[in-house]
């Protein structure tokens, strides 16, 4: 089998559970051509606002960039009628 590209730090390291908690929920597609991104198709970058995940995407194929949040919980509202 070929090496690992992205081999995880060992568990004792500090910030081994947000490396792994990277690599399982970074964006792999596109939200808007669906193309993939991760690799030499595009970028993805994780930083944090608070206690929001923010991932930073640029998509190779259809040259899209923006943010996808993962969010814990939303609230929203219906508009009355």
């Amino acid at each position: 089998m070929p090496e690992d590209p992205h081999p995880l730090p060992p568990p004792t390291a500090w910030f081994a559970h947000d490396a792994e908690r990277h690599l399982l929920d970074a964006p792999r597609h596109c939200p808007r051509c669906g193309a993939p991104v991760s690799g030499s198709a595009g970028l993805v970058v994780e930083y944090w606002v608070a206690e929001d995940r923010v991932f930073y995407c640029w998509c190779r194929a259809c040259d899209w960039t923006g943010t996808i949040v993962h969010l814990q919980r939303h609230v929203g509202h219906e508009a009355a009628e």
